[in-house]
């Protein structure tokens, strides 16, 4: 990918921005959340784990609780069986020792808020909730770097698939809503 085009991250994000968007819709236009799942899909998204993540997210902090404690008994029990997770591999899933600073939290929230579309709670710069201070200056410097790779990603040119019969397509191919 060239420099000037936006990073895998930023295509992701936006990706799960319009799928929450189309889910919420999902009553209006059934085939807006199928076309959602289907363009993030041929963007790279793994949708199976956005399905997860989406879902945990609107169940809240003790959801997301619950399945990394599932994630750690699981990893306890392969132990058990003899099969122990390496650093490596806690490390690939963004797991590390010690609480993150405040500055990077503000950081990681602003990104987050960045990314979200229009409309959405805490979509805009004035729902910075760190107002007049260093972690404010941290979440608002995020959140405009993070709208503006929103921005690149919600201007680029869909992304096609071959159909069986060879026609390129642009609509269909998810799997499910995103329910579970």
């Amino acid at each position: 990918m060239a420099t000037n085009e936006p990073s895998q991250d930023a295509i992701d994000a936006t990706s799960l921005g319009i799928i929450r968007a189309a889910k919420g819709a999902k009553d209006k236009k059934q085939g807006e959340l199928r076309a959602a799942y289907s363009t993030a899909d041929l963007r790279g998204l793994n949708t199976d784990a956005a399905k997860i993540a989406i879902k945990l997210r609107d169940q809240g902090q003790e959801a997301i609780d619950e399945h990394f404690k599932t994630f750690e008994r699981t990893a306890h029990y392969l132990k058990l069986m003899g099969k122990e997770l390496s650093p490596a591999q806690y490390e690939m899933f963004g797991l590390r020792q010690g609480p993150t600073p405040e500055t990077e939290r503000a950081e990681i929230e602003g990104r987050a808020a960045g990314f979200s579309l229009d409309g959405e709670p805490g979509s805009q710069e004035s729902d910075n909730p760190y107002p007049g201070s260093v972690k404010g200056n941290h979440w608002l410097t995020a959140f405009r770097q993070a709208r503006s790779e929103r921005n690149s990603v919600l201007s680029m040119k869909m992304p096609e698939s071959k159909g069986s019969d060879g026609e390129a397509e642009t609509e269909g191919g998810a799997d499910d809503e995103g329910e579970e």
